[in-house]
């Protein structure tokens, strides 16, 4: 690759293409007759365009005017940036910056771009980095994720008393979540490939899982007006989080400080096997663990012996119905027994 000898400059086209920082438009750099460099737009036609604010291009170089030969002309870019205020533009031109506003809009909108303005200070680099401990942190409401307003133990409750006073008390519990890493959400654009690619992907956030805890979360009352009607509450401040407008808040590492106490264990010493009770039938190997009287039947012994004396007792109702079947003799019977 080499320049033309003819060419006024040695900016190659490559280097010179950019976006707006602040609405994201595309513009060309150039140098100008004066050894300065300008942004200027694509070409448009010259005759809309007032004569302060044409330019054109002539072997690299940037000279006000319009092009003599073809009739177009350029825009230097901060004449028609929508981010900037503009006063006494012309119809034309106030119509192309609205356009470019609209566009400027919906590219913030679908996470295209991020302003200038609206972009984190970059921190200056330590020998020795350590993680940075972020004032607001995110909360899993059952796979939704919340970012409240502070730390995650200072988020107080929203209920107000009969004066209008805000309850003092934390919604937060140590035994009702834990600290998770789950992914970060997607976010398109190049915003979101640079926070992918500061973060791993990864993020911690304080993760509830039992439904009535999340319920008292999302609602943000502490554990007492919860379980009671409310007069009224103060605006919820668990806001949905997202990764185009809360990435600074994203936690690389766990919080430290969180940890749930140890479990109480009471530590005995083991007496031996407990003296058993064994079924009164023969046969049956059926036992319990408590000491039963003496004679005492398991559920299925007990069952059939209930039974069995049922069975026994309708056969004793039976026989005791029955009539009496004993033989009488007969007259002739006994006077022939006299006889002889």
């Amino acid at each position: 690759m080499h320049l033309h000898r003819s060419n006024g400059t040695t900016l190659l086209r490559r280097d010179a293409v950019d976006r707006c920082t602040h609405c994201g438009t595309p513009i060309e750099w150039f140098d100008r007759f004066d050894d300065k460099r300008i942004p200027l737009s694509p070409e448009v036609p010259a005759r809309p365009v007032p004569a302060p604010m044409r330019w054109h291009v002539a072997r690299g170089v940037a000279y006000p005017g319009a092009d003599p030969h073809t009739g177009q002309c350029r825009i230097t870019h901060p004449a028609i940036c929508p981010a900037l205020e503009h006063t006494d533009l012309p119809p034309q031109i106030q119509d192309l910056v609205n356009m470019l506003a609209v566009r400027m809009r919906r590219h913030i909108d679908q996470g295209l771009l991020l302003p200038a303005e609206e972009r984190p200070a970059a921190k200056p680099q330590a020998s020795s980095p350590e993680p940075s401990v972020s004032s607001r942190h995110v909360i899993s409401l059952h796979s939704t994720l919340r970012i409240a307003p502070c730390t995650v133990n200072d988020v107080r409750c929203t209920a107000l008393d009969y004066d209008g006073e805000r309850c003092e008390n934390s919604l937060f519990d140590l035994t009702e979540g834990k600290w998770e890493e789950i992914d970060v959400p997607h976010s398109p654009g190049r915003h979101g490939q640079r926070l992918q690619s500061e973060t791993g992907g990864r993020m911690w956030v304080w993760s509830l899982y039992e439904f009535s805890h999340t319920l008292r979360w999302r609602r943000q009352l502490c554990a007492d007006h919860d379980s009671g009607p409310v007069l009224s509450q103060a605006e919820n401040e668990l806001v949905p989080f997202s990764p185009f407008t809360h990435g600074e808040f994203i936690l690389a590492r766990r919080p430290a400080g969180y940890d749930r106490p140890p479990a109480a264990q009471d530590l005995g010493i083991h007496a031996g096997p407990k003296k058993h009770t064994v079924c009164a039938e023969p046969g049956c190997s059926n036992a319990s663990a408590r000491a039963e009287q003496p004679g005492w039947l398991c559920w299925q012994c007990n069952r059939v012996a209930k039974q069995r004396a049922r069975v026994h007792r309708q056969w004793q109702q039976a026989q005791a119905s029955k009539p009496s079947t004993a033989p009488e003799e007969s007259p002739s019977a006994s006077s022939d027994s006299q006889v002889n």
